[in-house]
């Protein structure tokens, strides 16, 4: 009788491995398509103020990169958008920070601020 389970469980085990693998596999090639596609087209033209709570904050909580890719969420109209980087922290950035990005990771479209 303890061999009857001991023979089940490599069977279980490697079918949660396979599982496992196919889960993992197919989340990664979800997150690369969207990571790498059109959404994140706003790039930081230089070190960026970032703020969480909105623009009316004095003090900025963070600065992002120069080079940043960014997903816009919507804009203030105060000459701030709300975006999102790649690795999902949201926040405000003044526009005039910011440049469009053609498509994929080819080089910025304009050294203007955005017109929107």
């Amino acid at each position: 009788m303890l061999d009857h389970k001991r023979s089940f469980y490599p069977l279980n085990k490697l079918n949660c491995f396979v599982l496992l693998f196919c889960f993992l596999s197919l989340s990664f090639f979800s997150c690369t398509s969207t990571i790498g596609g059109y959404e994140y087209n706003l790039v930081t033209k230089d070190r960026t103020p970032f703020y969480t709570q909105g623009p009316g904050e004095e003090v900025p909580d963070s600065y992002l990169e120069k080079g940043t890719r960014l997903k816009l969420l919507g804009s203030t109209g105060e000459g701030f958008v709300r975006v999102e980087t790649t690795r999902g922290k949201k926040g405000f950035v003044p526009t005039s920070y910011l440049e469009k990005q053609d498509t994929y990771y080819g080089t910025p479209s304009s050294t203007l601020a955005p017109s929107w």
